[in-house]
């Protein structure tokens, strides 16, 4: 290890910055983030030095550097296109023990700045000894997407915790079990969301525990996650998602779970097949809410894996009113819609000002052979209308939209498998759109699209399904669910 990674206290210190471009603009912004008071020195400042100056209360000196300049600094930096200088800067602050750094001269560092994650009061600093800074970047892209966004938040609240913790269980290996139990459970979820109150309230479960010496007896508390899978495209799964992906015990997925998504699963995880499609459900609503109560139960991290988001037509809602039901915790994480999704993929703006200033999404699916819609309310031609799981109702569809004005002519798009290699976009009218549905393939999702927007297709269209591609890219339709009801302990 070539250099000591530390963390420097610089709040309310000064530190000063030689040079007056942008590159020594951002040094100073990040050195200003840890509270530092800042003094720059330049014969002249860019404009972006006077207005980072100007709102956060810097020193300005327009003029040469000199050693005095170092008077009471707690360390420099050098970012100047003039090498004396640089090396002057280096040459003095060395001499009076100070850390310096030059920019882009690792030779002439005492320090050097990593890239940072920011998730303050967690701080992640990473280097490659100044070697390859395109390589540290990429390493914090990796790091960025593993941590989550408001780890901070739960550092405060582990923070607040610590002295409390520290007096009640003295017994440092008491102490560590404590924390690693705390983290591993639901107690990080809670507090990313603002859940200070259940925090605490597992935090002094595992106290008792600890304190009784029954940490090894008591069964971990359960959590749910209904998390929405996107439309297709492995990469719209949000970051979130895919770090809980990870960190499952069990997966519930739907059929129109994309099995790229279902490849970034864990590979120890227990992967239950729940899915079901029109007129052939694998395992009814009722029966997949009792299996997500009763694996959540029984202490259980689950993932319940939906295709889109879970809230548009998932039914979502009724499988956290079970989980409410049963007194259990649960966290909703939102996933790209099948309609924002596929109308992108498919270059159709849902709304567009000279086209359409709303959109409705409505559900295809009839229930014993009606579709009870807002009928009246499709015939605005300044509004899109979105089907869902209409493919196989298309011409019980268009009769009822013509029976209520709509124009026989209003434009209308099939899209089948949308945002994947195997997505396809008919385009078609009202009046011919149950023979296009005809030609889809029943076993992928269609969406179809209606109104105006669907024409800006010809020139916003850039994304192209290949014919040759595999169409194999949802699970294959099971016989049967991976696990009952009956089988979960």
């Amino acid at each position: 290890m070539e250099y000591l990674p530390i963390f420097m206290k610089l709040d309310g210190r000064q530190a000063l910055v030689v040079g007056g471009g942008v590159i020594a603009t951002r040094k100073a912004e990040l050195v200003a983030k840890s509270g530092a008071r800042i003094v720059m020195v330049a014969p002249e400042f860019c404009d972006a030095a006077k207005t980072a100056a100007a709102a956060g209360g810097w020193s300005l000196h327009e003029r040469a550097f000199v050693e005095n300049d170092l008077d009471g600094c707690e360390l420099a930096i050098a970012a100047t296109a003039n090498a004396a200088v640089n090396r002057e800067v280096y040459r003095a602050a060395r001499a009076r023990h100070l850390p310096v750094n030059v920019a882009d001269q690792p030779a002439l560092c005492s320090f050097i700045l990593p890239a940072i994650v920011d998730r303050s009061p967690a701080v992640v600093a990473i280097s490659t000894g100044g070697r390859s800074p395109v390589l540290a970047r990429y390493v914090k892209g990796l790091v960025e997407k593993a941590l989550p966004a408001r780890l901070g938040r739960i550092a405060d609240t582990l923070g607040q915790m610590r002295a409390d913790i520290h007096s009640r269980l003295p017994d440092t290996r008491s102490r560590r079990r404590f924390w690693e139990r705390l983290l591993s459970g639901p107690a990080p979820d809670a507090a990313a969301a603002g859940h200070t109150r259940a925090v605490r309230a597992e935090a002094e479960r595992l106290l008792a525990d600890e304190q009784a010496g029954d940490a090894a007896k008591t069964k971990a508390r359960g959590r749910a996650w209904l998390v929405g899978a996107g439309p297709g495209d492995p990469e719209l799964l949000t970051l979130k998602a895919q770090r809980l992906l990870q960190q499952a015990d069990v997966v519930l997925f739907d059929r129109l779970v994309p099995l790229g998504v279902l490849d970034m699963c864990r590979r120890e995880a227990e992967m239950v097949y729940v899915g079901k499609r029109s007129g052939d459900h694998v395992m009814p609503q009722e029966h997949i809410s009792q299996m997500l109560v009763r694996y959540v139960a029984a202490g259980q991290r689950v993932v319940r894996l939906k295709g889109g988001d879970p809230f548009v037509f998932g039914r979502g809602g009724e499988e956290l009113e079970a989980l409410v039901e049963a007194g259990l915790d649960f966290e909703v994480v939102p996933g790209v819609s099948a309609a924002n999704g596929c109308a992108a993929y498919a270059g159709i703006p849902l709304t567009h000002r000279d086209h359409a200033q709303g959109v409705s999404f409505w559900t295809g699916h009839a229930r014993d052979g009606e579709l009870d819609l807002d009928w009246a309310a499709m015939r605005n031609p300044r509004q899109t209308q979105v089907f869902y799981m209409g493919a196989g109702n298309a011409a019980l569809i268009r009769e009822k939209l013509l029976a209520h004005g709509v124009a026989p002519t209003l434009p209308v798009a099939l899209v089948q498998a949308g945002t994947t290699d195997a997505q396809r976009v008919l385009r078609t009218s009202v009046h011919g759109m149950a023979e296009a549905a005809a030609t889809v393939d029943r076993s992928l999702p269609t969406l179809i699209i209606i109104g105006s927007v669907v024409n800006l297709r010809r020139d916003l269209g850039w994304f192209e399904g290949d014919s040759h591609a595999d169409p194999a890219v949802f699970p294959p339709h099971l016989s049967r669910p991976a696990a009952t009801v009956g089988d979960i302990a």
